[in-house]
């Protein structure tokens, strides 16, 4: 299945193509190959997603960087930072963490001193735990959430498009329990990275 984001990359190429497939056929294969290319590239797999109710999920298809204890930013809260770096060929999809209502949304990072351009969002679940979810620019410079404060997301389900790859981080409640290591591959909505903490 091919992302429909992939339609503004692929249509114009296509175009392309068909015209000079009408006219210098042998001119056309580099342009139908970039497409076959690109509908890899924007593929949107389809994983039997995790139904753990108490695990937070990849939000992408991704190498785990870093996990660290650090200040959520947001929350101001002692929370475990997990960084996670997508590869150029990786699917671009983001996928919410956990199920629950997106508390706020931030549209740049609250610490004066650091001007990246990152879109941000506070996911708290029914039982009152809270996720936040910090997107950098893609590497085509584009941020796609498809979320907005108010509104409700599944475990799982997609919120947004990274297309090229870019790099999530999520703060964690500081005792939520771990369930991957530094270096790990993950699979965006499937692979469980934590659980919540529970006494």
């Amino acid at each position: 299945m091919i992302s429909r984001e992939a339609f503004w990359y692929i249509m114009p190429i296509g175009i392309i193509a068909a015209l000079l497939q009408f006219t210098f056929p042998l001119y056309s294969i580099p342009f139908w190959l970039l497409i076959l290319f690109l509908g890899y590239l924007f593929r949107n797999p389809v994983y039997d997603y995790s139904s753990d109710p108490l695990g937070i999920v990849s939000p992408v298809d991704s190498v785990v960087t870093s996990i660290s204890k650090a200040e959520d930013p947001y929350m101001k809260r002692n929370a475990i930072r997990i960084e996670f770096e997508m590869d150029l060929t990786d699917p671009y999809i983001l996928r919410s963490v956990t199920e629950g209502k997106i508390a706020n949304v931030w549209m740049r990072h609250p610490q004066s001193g650091n001007k990246s351009k990152v879109r941000a969002a506070r996911i708290q679940t029914d039982e009152g735990d809270d996720a936040v979810m910090e997107v950098y620019p893609s590497r085509s410079h584009q941020i796609m959430c498809y979320y907005a404060a108010g509104e409700r997301v599944g475990q799982g389900k997609k919120c947004g498009f990274l297309p090229f790859g870019s790099k999530v981080v999520i703060y964690l409640p500081e005792h939520s329990i771990i369930e991957v290591k530094q270096g790990e591959r993950v699979l965006a909505g499937k692979d469980i990275i934590a659980h919540w903490p529970r006494s």
